[in-house]
This record gives structure tokens, C-alpha cells and sequence, in this order.
């Protein structure tokens, strides 16, 4: 017994090893065909589809309408019949594979997924795949019923049942030998043959049956199976949508010459005028769209443009797989080939967001790769805007080997939409960047983005660097955000600023306490006196949390020595200081990590900044000379008994030269982009001569200065110039000796190039002079203090 077992299994399975598919589940319904239906995969690549089995053995006296129906489904195609893959005969069985679809039998019992404008879109389909057999086939399909029915996965209705499909021309029609084999004939048999038998199609037009058969098919697809011919006749028209029921009635008359043709009930339903009476039932919104999805890439762009609003609309009607499986396809071939444009694309987007991610990057993903390096300045901005929307879906290789070296284009684009578009969107990819990527292509076009001629493009580059400090390298982080951030504090742009010392208040954390003293709070510091409100009190902040973080790093380090700690801090820190974090937060306004400007350089043309009336007054030379007078002679006096320190030279600016500095009122100011050889393009900090105290000198601002057009806010046309620059006097130094010899004061500021001091007499000296002679001061000459960073012991 066991051999007789295993021979007939290796027999099997030596028959099926010649078709390729394999049957899995079997599909449990109403079942009325010759049919045993499974769901199956195909064995190459596991594609879902159904398997069709007829058993021969057990179905001998019906083999003939098997063998028909595969003869047929091979031969006849056209849209609205079940796609056949592949078919296989042999001793004991017939199989046909299908692609995957599921009876509508099964289907209609969720009435939710089915409603009323589901289903006559589904009609509609069987209506024109009958009309196409009976008219353009010539033939009697004879088998129309609800088992004949199969919906695929994007929801679309096919027909099948083609087991009695005959043409007029065959010369052995099989409907008239064999059609009382079909299971369950004699229910949906018109009355004609009914009364006479099969024979009498003979004598009738032969799509007379079908149209009888098409009627039955309104009533089961409304109200479920009936069991006798009765019912159809019925005035009761039940479930059946009232203007559906008059045209439904004609298909079912008694009578055959008075009953419609499948073709006329479908040319009715399309036509609403009023030459047709209960015409129109067809012109829904389903019906129309998915006849125009067909033929989306060679439609006009008013035509598409029309379609992509009433898909918009209307979308929620249709099944839930209909979009995904059958609209999406031809959106991304209109994408990709027929001129679809940016609308195409955010229609296509919102469709795909519902797929999974493996799907994604089958059905969408390559197109839109692909697209990144498209010519067409308007597709690659549309995607920019969208990148969010996908970029979870794309791989991080995809993302680092084709879709980052595209995307780099943008920062040089001539279109400023285009390039701070490719700003915002670095944050977005930012997560699956290499690092190699964001060292070094990345940084270096990040610096060209902030010298753009464009405010708002510098101004997002500043708060797109704060948003991604934390992913930057350990070696260049440091050095980059100084040199970008502190670029930034002098941009004319007041928001650019506000940029800067935001991005500075939150990256507190990245730098160190030495680059904090020593680096950045000289630089923050000016920005206290800054003409714009908004800039103060952020600077304010902006510092707090710099201080914090410096106090708490000094309390930690040893004392070196005898020298006694300090006991308190001063007055505005007493207390324990705040850790870094706490501080960035408090300086970190909430919202700076949105965009500063929104499509600014899509609006706006003018880069000048606001004026500030609120100029503080200032008092003349001679009071100054005055003042200074009287409280240099008590300073030098009172410093005789209190410093006991190697001379001390204190040199102090005249009153004039102060007028000239940062948020005082001035011409006009002008970006002038910088152009860097090393660090990526951000230059290097330690290199920066705009900073004063960068030199160790008190230097007196000038129109000629490097940083100049920075360090003044900017004038309108209607601002009259500044006037020339006064007389400036001469500046008094009073030297102080260590505490066992007597002070020597002289009123001498310069000295020959000997070393010797040479008496001179207070005159005015004009700028340009008083320039020279301050390039050869320096502010700690006595103390012969020259560190590496120029900052000096005494500051």
C-alpha cells in the first residue's frame, strides 16, 4: 500500500513539475462552476496568482467545456476578461493560471467595500466586455452569473465562465450540444430556451440570451442569488438603484424581440440628454476617471490637469487597492515620460503613502531617482519640497550614491528658490548622509550657500548649521561653527544675526570652555550694543548661557599655588552657575528651530535692514577732553598704591573714534561674500582680523576696514552720508611702575624707533595719522605679553 502511495505521488508530481505554478489555499464559496479554484504562487518569483483545476476523473462528461473554456481565455483577449498566465493539461487534470483575482461572490458580501457606485462601475466593465464579445467577436458567451465573476487586487472586475462561449461562425457550436452541462443551467435560463431548449438560439439574434443573462446579473449583484426566473419579473425593484432599474427591466422582458441588447443598455447608460429617457446611469465619477487613467500620458496638460483635481475629489470612492495598483502605474509613467510635471508628483506622493516600504521602492522609488537628475529646474524643486514625504522609504546607499550627488547641484542653481530649497532639505537627508558625505561636499557647499547674495538663503544656511551641528565630525565641528557663526554675527542682515546667536545659544554644548572664553564671547559681546532691539536681548541670552558654562568649567579647575580661591562669583552670577544645557535652553528661543525666512527670496527683492531711531546722544570732543582730564589724573594717582605689578600702559581711544563703531549710524552696508582656501571653505578663525581685540590693539574702525560693510547697519537712500571724519586729539598714556618707584607721567603717545620716549605736544592728527600711530602701540607692550592667539595676558 505504502508503494502504490508513493508511486502515484511521484507521478503527480512529475505531471505538475511542467507547470511552473504551485496551488496553495483553496477558495471556499458558493461554487456552481466545473472549477476547483486555490490561490498559488508562481515558483520562479513567488508573484501571487489563482489556479484554476478541473478534475478530469471526476468531471468526464464536462471535459469538453473545460477544454473550451481554456481555448478561449487563451485566444480572446481584451481588458475586462480574467488575464490567463499559463495552462497545463494532463492525464487526470487541467489547470489554468490566472492572474490573482477572488470571486465576486466573496466579494460582495462586504457591502461596505461594494457600495451602490462600486458596483455599477464594476457592471459597467462586464456591460462593455459583453458588448465586445456579442458585436465584435460574433460570438454567445451563454454563462454570465455571479461565479463568472473576479475581482483582481486593484479592485477592477473581470469576466471568465467561458466554458459554453461560442462564435456564430464555429462549425460545431458548443452552447447548443453542451450548454445543459453547465452546473445550475436551467435557473438562469431565459424563458425561450427555458420552454424550447437550447436549440432555439438557432433562431434569434445571438445576443439575445446574454442580454437575459447580463439582467440576472443586475438583480445578484443588488439583492444577492435568486431562485427562480420570477423574481427578475417582478415590479419590486429592491435594492437596484432607481435609475438603473428602468433599463434593467428591458434586458429582462419575456418576450425576445422586445428585450435590449447588452449594447443598447450601454449606450443608454452613457448617453444624458434628454433624447434618452433614464439615460446617464454610466456617467458617474468612478466610470469617468478610470476611463481617462488609460490614457493619462498622452493626454493634453489642461485635460491632466483636469483629471489630477477630479482624482483628488473623488479618490475615497474607489477601492482601497484601486489607486495603488492601477492609477499609481500610470501616474509614474506620466511622470517619468509623458510631461507630468510637479502635479503629477505630489498626486503621485500622496497615493504611495499608504504602500509599504518594499512596495515603495518597487512601484515609485526608481522613477523618482531617476527624476532627481532631471533638467527641469520646476521637478527638482517639487521634489525638494517633498523629499519628506519618501525619503524613509529610499535606502541610505540610494540616498548617498545617487540621490545626494544630484541634490548637490542645487546649492550653485542661478534659481535662489532652488538653492535654499536645497538648504531646507538637508535636513531632512541629513540622518542618512555618510559622514564622508557631510565633511566634506556638504560643508563645502554649505559655505558657499553663506555668502549668498540672498539674505534669507544666508540666513537659513545658519540655522540649517546649528540644526545639524551634532552630526558633523569631532575634528571639524568646532572649527566650522565658530567661523560660520561668527561670520554670521556680522552680517548686515538683521535676521542673519538673530540666526547666529540663536545657533550659538543651542550648540553651547559642542564647544569648549577654552573655545568658548576665548573665541566666541568677544564675539558675542558687541552684539549687547547692536542697533536692533531683537539682537540684544537675544545676545543677552546668548551669552548668559556662554558665562554659565565658563564659570562652571573655571570652578572645576585646581588652584595652582598659594594664590586663595575665589570665594564668590560676581554679583550677576552669584550662586551655583546653571550646567550648559540648562542655559542653552533658556537662550534657545523655541521656535528658532523653524526657518527664519519662509520663501523669503520668493518675495522679497530688498536686503536692507530696518532703521533704529533710538541712537543714543553723544556728547562733544571738549566735554570728553574735559572728563578724561580730571579722571586721569585721580586714576593715575590712586593706582600708585594699589598695583604692585610690572608697568602698565592703559591706552584710551578719544571720544571720536568710539562714534564710529558697531550699531552706530552709517552708510549703507553691503554682503560681500568671502572667499576661503582652506576649511572647507569657512576659513579659519584664528586667521579672522575683524575682531579688535583679535590683535591686541584698540584699533579705531574705519571705512577701509576688511569687515567694515559688517560692522554698520545698513542706510536707505533717503539717510544722508555720514560727514567726514574730525580732528581726532591726541591720546594721553599714563604709565605705571611697579610699587616701589614713583609713578612717571608724561604726555607723550608715541615713541621713536630707538625705545627712547619723546616729549610731544597734544595736537589733533587726522585719521589716517592716528591709524599709523596705533598700528605701533601696543596695548601690553610693557608687560611683553604675546601669546599665540594674539589675545594678550591682560585681557
Amino acid at each position: 500500500m505504502d508503494f502504490l502511495k508513493s508511486a502515484i505521488t511521484s507521478i503527480a508530481a512529475k505531471a505538475n513539475s511542467a507547470f511552473p505554478y504551485s496551488s496553495g489555499e483553496k477558495v471556499e464559496f458558493r461554487n456552481d462552476t466545473i472549477w476547483n479554484i486555490y490561490h498559488g504562487t508562481r515558483r520562479s518569483d513567488n508573484t501571487p496568482c489563482t489556479i484554476f483545476e478541473f478534475d478530469i476523473n471526476a468531471q468526464r462528461s464536462r471535459l469538453t467545456l473545460a477544454r473550451n473554456a481554456t481555448k478561449k481565455l487563451r485566444t480572446l483577449k481584451f481588458p475586462g476578461v480574467i488575464k490567463v498566465l499559463d495552462t497545463h493539461e494532463s492525464d487526470s487534470f487541467i489547470y489554468i493560471a490566472a492572474e490573482h483575482v477572488v470571486p465576486l461572490d466573496v466579494a460582495i458580501q462586504n457591502r461596505e467595500v461594494l457600495n451602490d457606485e462600486v458596483i455599477k462601475w464594476g457592471l459597467y466593465s462586464i456591460a462593455n466586455t459583453v458588448k465586445f464579445i456579442n458585436v465584435d467577436a460574433s460570438s454567445i458567451h451563454g454563462n454570465i452569473r455571479r461565479s463568472s465573476i473576479f475581482i483582481t487586487d486593484s479592485g477592477e472586475w473581470k469576466l471568465s465562465g467561458f466554458e459554453v462561449l461560442t462564435s456564430t461562425k464555429d462549425e460545431d457550436p458548443v452552447i447548443y450540444t453542451f450548454g445543459g452541462l453547465v452546473p445550475e443551467a436551467g435557473r438562469y435560463a431565459s424563458p425561450e430556451v427555458a420552454k424550447s431548449g437550447w436549440d432555439i438560439l438557432k433562431k434569434q439574434p445571438h445576443d439575445l440570451l446574454d442580454s437575459w443573462l447580463f439582467g440576472a446579473l443586475i438583480f445578484e449583484a443588488f439583492n444577492g442569488i435568486f431562485t427562480t426566473s420570477d423574481q427578475l419579473q417582478s415590479s419590486m425593484r429592491k435594492q437596484i438603484p432607481p435609475d438603473l432599474f428602468g433599463p434593467f427591466k428591458k434586458l429582462v422582458q419575456q418576450v425576445p424581440r422586445q428585450r435590449a441588447s447588452v449594447k443598447q443598455f450601454v449606450e443608454v447608460g452613457r448617453d444624458s440628454s434628454k433624447a434618452t429617457p433614464g439615460g446617464g446611469f454610466f456617467r458617474t465619477d468612478m466610470i469617468a476617471l478610470s476611463e481617462s487613467v488609460d490614457n493619462l500620458s498622452v493626454q493634453s496638460e489642461y485635460e491632466r490637469e483636469a483629471f489630477l483635481k477630479e482624482l483628488q475629489r473623488v479618490r475615497e470612492k474607489f477601492p482601497p487597492n484601486y489607486l495603488r495598483l492601477k492609477v499609481l502605474p500610470e501616474l509614474v509613467k506620466c511622470f517619468e515620460f509623458g510631461g507630468g510635471g510637479p502635479k503629477v508628483l505630489v498626486v503621485m506622493l500622496d497615493i504611495s503613502q499608504h504602500m509599504s516600504p518594499e512596495e515603495f521602492q518597487v512601484a515609485v522609488a526608481p522613477t523618482i531617482v531617476k527624476m532627481f537628475s532631471s533638467p527641469d529646474r520646476a521637478i527638482r524643486l517639487a521634489l525638494l519640497e517633498s523629499l519628506p514625504k519618501f525619503i524613509e522609504f529610499l535606502p541610505n546607499k540610494v540616498v548617498n550614491e545617487k540621490v545626494f550627488p544630484d541634490m548637490l547641484t542645487g546649492f550653485t542653481d542661478v534659481a535662489p528658490a532652488v538653492r535654499e530649497q536645497t538648504v531646507k532639505a538637508v535636513l531632512v537627508i541629513i540622518s542618512k548622509l555618510s559622514d564622508r558625505n557631510i565633511n566634506n561636499d556638504l560643508l563645502r557647499h554649505l559655505a558657499k550657500t553663506q555668502n549668498d547674495e540672498q539674505p534669507g538663503i544666508r540666513t537659513n544656511t545658519t540655522i540649517c548649521l546649528g540644526k545639524i551641528a551634532h552630526n558633523l565630525g569631532p575634528h571639524t565641528r568646532s572649527r566650522v561653527l565658530i567661523t560660520a557663526f561668527t561670520r554670521s554675527l556680522r552680517d548686515p542682515f538683521v535676521h542673519a544675526r538673530n540666526a547666529a546667536l540663536m545657533a550659538l545659544a543651542v550648540t553651547v554644548d559642542v564647544f569648549s570652555p577654552e573655545d568658548c572664553s576665548n573665541k566666541l564671547l568677544p564675539q558675542i559681546c558687541p552684539s549687547l550694543l547692536d542697533r536692533e532691539k531683537i539682537i540684544r536681548t537675544q545676545a543677552h541670552k546668548t551669552l548668559e548661557a556662554y558665562l554659565a558654562k565658563v564659570y562652571a568649567h573655571a570652578a572645576t579647575i585646581p588652584e595652582a599655588g598659594s594664590a586663595q580661591p575665589l570665594n564668590s562669583a560676581p554679583a550677576s552670577l552669584a550662586g551655583t552657575p546653571k550646567p550648559p544645557e540648562s542655559a542653552a535652553q533658556t537662550a534657545g528661543d523655541s521656535s528658532w528651530a523653524g526657518w527664519a525666512i519662509s520663501g523669503f527670496t520668493k518675495r522679497l527683492g530688498v536686503e536692507d535692514e530696518p532703521q533704529n531711531n533710538g541712537v543714543p546722544s553723544l556728547t562733544t570732543t571738549s566735554e570728553r577732553q574735559s572728563t578724561d582730564s580730571s579722571l586721569s589724573s585721580a586714576n593715575a594717582t590712586k593706582s600708585v598704591g594699589n598695583i604692585s605689578s610690572p608697568a602698565l600702559s592703559v591706552t584710551r581711544p578719544s571720544s571720536a573714534s568710539s562714534s564710529l563703531g558697531f550699531g552706530t549710524a552709517g552708510g549703507a552696508a553691503k554682503f560681500e561674500p568671502v572667499e576661503d582656501d582652506d576649511d572647507f571653505g569657512w576659513g579659519g578663525f584664528d586667521d579672522d582680523k575683524s575682531s579688535p581685540a583679535a590683535n591686541g590693539h584698540n584699533v579705531v574702525p574705519t571705512e577701509e576696514d576688511d569687515w567694515a560693510a559688517f560692522d554698520e547697519p545698513t542706510r536707505s537712500a533717503s539717510t544722508p552720508a555720514r560727514p567726514a571724519a574730525k580732528a581726532i586729539p591726541a591720546v594721553r598714556t599714563v604709565h605705571v611702575s611697579s610699587a616701589r618707584s614713583p609713578p612717571t607721567k608724561t604726555t607723550s603717545t608715541s615713541r621713536s624707533t630707538t625705545g627712547a620716549k619723546k616729549p610731544m605736544v597734544a595736537k589733533s592728527h587726522s585719521i589716517a595719522a592716528h591709524k599709523e600711530q596705533k598700528k605701533k602701540e601696543s596695548l601690553f607692550a610693557d608687560t611683553g605679553a604675546n601669546d599665540d592667539d594674539g589675545w594678550g595676558d591682560g585681557w
